[in-house]
């Protein structure tokens, strides 16, 4: 019984998104402009339009030069009418990297704020002043993306490189203070997507992104056929869990010393490689050395035929993609789009 209400709804929302879609790109324009780029009536388009002037995401501007008929009204995109904050944790050494970005409705990046701060002092009452700060400067702001060095469930943290935050439902937290979408994850699933995000021009459908810190535990992200892999539960990438060794303190070990670390990592790429068979292996992490990604290669080289061979490719520092990543998730979220969905 409710099945046409729903197809309606859905039409509706699909509607709105292509009129939202075409003004990111034009910056402004007139119903007719509009119509023409989403393929949308007129009237239609002039619907969704009174309702995105009336929420404040559009304002009307002056009335565009006439070609012969009655002169049209044009409307400009207010892409700061709601804000998003993007987090990003990383455990590096004795100290932890906290970026915070300030983005609108484009993705366009307003504020920017980096801090250091030593292992043990980064507890939720820190990250809470970061946030609490950040609304009060821009109080636009609707949506909140988190990356976490560790597993999140449902916005819980399992695990974490940074111990002051495991245990903790940051996602619930935050939603009961601030009363705006929050949005909690994995750093391996945002960095695999904003790799995604930031390369785009090379047609990069197909890779593992394979992640190596100093002195914490490896992850793992997929992008299979465009689409990042997730899991059931959010698991997938959580490739501390293979049998290699017994325990992340043996895993730790392991990976500091040059001849452990070839063999085990090895391994690694050669059972992901036999699961989601990559055409790209994007190696991240300052363990990661030129010499030592050469044995890993001769390694693999000696188990795989080389038509299964992927193509390695080293960038030690994905910093930038790590926060594009947030961004761009929270661009969609701040727009009602799923968190990782393609533009």
């Amino acid at each position: 019984m409710n099945t046409p209400i729903r197809t309606t709804m859905l039409l509706k929302q699909q509607n709105k998104e292509l009129v939202v879609s075409a003004f990111r790109e034009i910056g402004q324009g007139t119903r007719n402009e509009i119509a023409q780029l989403t393929g949308l009536s007129i009237s239609t388009c002039g619907n969704i339009i009174r309702e995105l002037v009336e929420s404040g995401e559009l304002s009307q501007g002056d009335m565009a030069p006439s070609q012969g008929g009655r002169p049209s009204k044009i409307y400009i995109y207010n892409a700061n009418t709601s804000l998003a904050l993007a987090i990003s944790l990383v455990a590096n050494g004795e100290f932890n990297q906290i970026e915070l970005a300030t983005v609108n409705l484009q993705g366009t990046v307003l504020v920017r704020e980096s801090y250091i701060k030593s292992l043990h002092q980064l507890s939720f009452e820190f990250l809470d002043s970061l946030i609490a700060e950040q609304f009060e400067k821009t109080p636009r702001i609707k949506v909140i993306g988190i990356g976490i060095p560790g597993m999140v469930v449902h916005g819980e943290v399992l695990y974490c490189d940074i111990e002051e935050l495991e245990h903790l439902n940051l996602r619930d937290l935050l939603q009961t203070k601030y009363h705006v979408k929050v949005f909690i994850d994995n750093e391996m699933h945002f960095k695999t997507f904003g790799y995604f995000q930031a390369h785009s021009n090379f047609g990069l459908k197909n890779y593992a992104l394979l992640n190596v810190p100093e002195h914490y535990i490896y992850g793992a992200g997929f992008m299979v056929n465009g689409h990042l892999i997730r899991g059931n539960a959010n698991f997938s990438g959580e490739i501390n869990f293979l049998p290699y060794v017994s325990s992340r303190k043996e895993l730790i070990e392991q990976c500091d010393s040059d001849s452990t670390f070839v063999e085990l990592i090895s391994k690694v790429i050669i059972t992901i490689i036999t699961i989601t068979d990559p055409l790209y292996i994007i190696l991240c992490g300052f363990r990661f050395t030129d010499e030592l990604v050469l044995q890993i290669q001769e390694n693999v080289n000696k188990v795989l035929p080389p038509q299964l061979l992927p193509h390695f490719h080293l960038q030690q520092d994905i910093s930038d993609e790590y926060l594009t990543g947030i961004i761009s998730v929270i661009t969609n979220l701040l727009t009602d789009k799923e968190p990782y969905s393609q533009p």
